[in-house]
């Protein structure tokens, strides 16, 4: 059996005394602004330029980490000093994010996306809620609209364009929508919020969930057409776990504020969510060394991606972090099981236990992969996420574990 109480300090420790101060002390560029996004496995600053998406996720990182702990100054000067490089460089005079910039703030390349536009958002909105300034909110409003505008201008231009290249859908930019709306709940009235989610959760359950196996693809084409390629068949393993997450969260949202819904909302989503996580905790468990491989076909076919068997430590927190949410939603026993086994996994590998930080992955033979703890595509968001997400969820799953025992006795007794 899961020994949750005593695995509860481990989360903790984590949290607090290595992912969190590693950040703090090393991530913060006070000559330029903004966030270093490239750091060696000591916190030496690796030179390079900055991207917007990282630059907002840990913005939001520290502004959630104020809003949802215990609220320490220091977080939320962090969260300012990324919240203010963001406002003053970020943006197009549109608005519209850019990609890439240098460690000045100067614009380096454009974004084809609106993922940039969706942190901004998560980020303002979440500073706002911590400071109250209406700064940051009007932003966060003003944001939020060029990401509504460029959805609208994609959707026309998938309908009326005939012929041309392939034009795919990846699943990113839709679950980045989705947590951007989540968290502009209490600065959007309630129609045009409804309206928004609706929306993306069609998106994702009618077009980027496969109706035969019910299953959460990667890449699709328009309307969620089926490509049979190596990229239309393959799982990002990682990103599944945290749409799942949202997920829940708009699940456990709807339960407390009762809004007015369509019925996606519902049991029977969570349900599917919670299946759609332990089929992929099948699928991609390494039974040779261990560990949760990053990506899975479809078909189970033979991969071409040479990455396919490297461990990332984000993945493994998004898993251990939605599989309590399912745990507390649908009380189904294989999401403590996999809990276990994952958790095991991730604390005899990821925590450095020479310095402060995670090491971001490690091969199929369990060595650190790469000598940083933080690049362009991985930074701290997923990490403080999930484990402060993981710290809250532990009292909650151990008091239900409690009362499924209690229940077990009781008809033991009886019978």
């Amino acid at each position: 059996m899961l020994d949750l109480p005593k695995i509860a300090p481990q989360y903790q420790q984590a949290l607090l005394r290595q992912v969190v101060p590693f950040w703090l002390k090393h991530s913060r560029d006070k000559q330029c602004g903004g966030y270093f996004d490239m750091l060696d496995a000591s916190g030496k600053v690796i030179e390079g330029d900055k991207f917007v998406i990282d630059q907002a996720q840990q913005t939001w990182a520290f502004s959630w980490l104020y809003n949802t702990l215990d609220g320490q100054t220091a977080w939320l000067e962090h969260a300012r000093h990324g919240a203010s490089f963001l406002s003053r460089f970020a943006h197009e005079d549109s608005l519209h994010c850019f990609n890439q910039l240098d460690r000045r703030g100067r614009p380096v390349a454009p974004s084809f996306s609106c993922i940039p536009d969706c942190f901004s958002v998560m980020a303002y909105a979440q500073i706002h809620r911590a400071t109250g300034d209406d700064e940051w909110a009007m932003l966060a409003k003003q944001t939020y609209v060029t990401v509504l505008e460029r959805r609208e201008l994609v959707r026309q231009a998938q309908a009326t364009t005939i012929g041309g290249f392939r034009p795919l859908k990846h699943l990113s930019e839709p679950v980045s929508f989705l947590k951007a709306v989540l968290d502009m709940q209490p600065l959007l009235d309630e129609e045009t919020w409804k309206q928004n989610l609706d929306q993306v959760v069609q998106e994702l359950l009618h077009e980027f969930v496969d109706r035969r196996t019910d299953v959460l693809r990667e890449y699709i084409l328009p309307e969620g057409a089926f490509i049979n390629t190596p990229e239309g068949r393959r799982l990002d393993v990682g990103l599944t776990f945290q749409t799942a997450s949202y997920l829940f969260d708009l699940y456990a949202q709807s339960n407390v504020t009762k809004p007015a819904q369509t019925g996606l909302v519902n049991r029977k989503l969570a349900t599917q969510v919670v299946t759609w996580c332990l089929q992929l905790c099948e699928q991609a468990w390494d039974e040779a060394s261990a560990g949760l491989n990053q990506y899975v076909d479809l078909k189970g076919q033979p991969f071409i991606f040479p990455d396919w068997q490297q461990k990332w430590a984000w993945v493994h927190v998004e898993a251990l972090a939605v599989l309590l949410k399912g745990y507390v939603h649908t009380q189904h026993p294989d999401c403590l099981k996999w809990f276990k086994r994952i958790h095991d996994y991730t604390f005899q590998q990821f925590p450095d236990i020479k310095q402060t930080g995670w090491h971001l992955a490690v091969d199929q033979y369990a060595q650190p992969l790469l000598p940083a703890k933080a690049i362009p595509a991985v930074g701290c968001y997923s990490l403080i996420r999930c484990l402060t997400e993981t710290i809250q969820l532990l009292p909650r799953c151990e008091k239900l574990q409690s009362a499924q025992q209690t229940g077990r006795a009781r008809v033991s007794l009886k019978s």
